[in-house]
């Protein structure tokens, strides 16, 4: 269930390889994220998904939700503004401080897939901003899609920067 997650987190690892940490805080634009405002909150996001899906293990409910067309979040045509709890901070961020917590955030959020049936998974739920009420199996699909697009962003502020 988590090999697409794995395979995505693999890509922006590769993707950011070889860059430093004053090209990994550099923004394009004032308007814009830098590479580690991107990765910060992927963190952050993992860390929502994670804590949101086990406080939803813990209800009574039991649901049947249909399969929401979260894969359009690939089209980078589209915008949608982050919530501010998952907003990066502005302020300028360590490599290896990003890198840690991004492998922490990525095995909770994987063991939490593991630890139960997907059966269980596909009976509890909560909601997106965008999507709406989506199963706990369908966040842990949707994470690596939102990663991929975010993958994309990485490399058009690559290119945006000439990096």
């Amino acid at each position: 269930m988590f090999e697409r997650n794995d395979e995505i987190r693999n890509q922006i690892w590769e993707a950011v390889s070889g860059l430093d940490e004053d090209q990994l805080n550099q923004k394009p634009s004032p308007e814009q994220w830098s590479i580690i405002q991107v990765l910060r909150h992927l963190n952050l996001m993992e860390n929502v998904i994670t804590k949101q899906a086990r406080l939803a293990l813990e209800k009574e409910q039991n649901v049947s939700i249909e399969k929401k067309p979260y894969e359009m979040s690939l089209d980078r045509s589209r915008s949608v503004e982050a919530p501010p709890h998952v907003q990066p901070p502005t302020d300028p961020e360590a490599l290896s401080d990003i890198r840690n917590d991004l492998a922490a955030s990525h095995r909770a959020l994987e063991q939490l897939a593991q630890e139960h049936d997907v059966a269980l998974l596909r009976s509890k739920s909560f909601p997106h901003p965008a999507f709406g009420e989506m199963d706990l199996a369908q966040w842990v699909d949707f994470t690596s899609y939102h990663e991929e697009r975010h993958l994309g962003q990485i490399l058009e502020i690559k290119q945006q920067l000439g990096l």
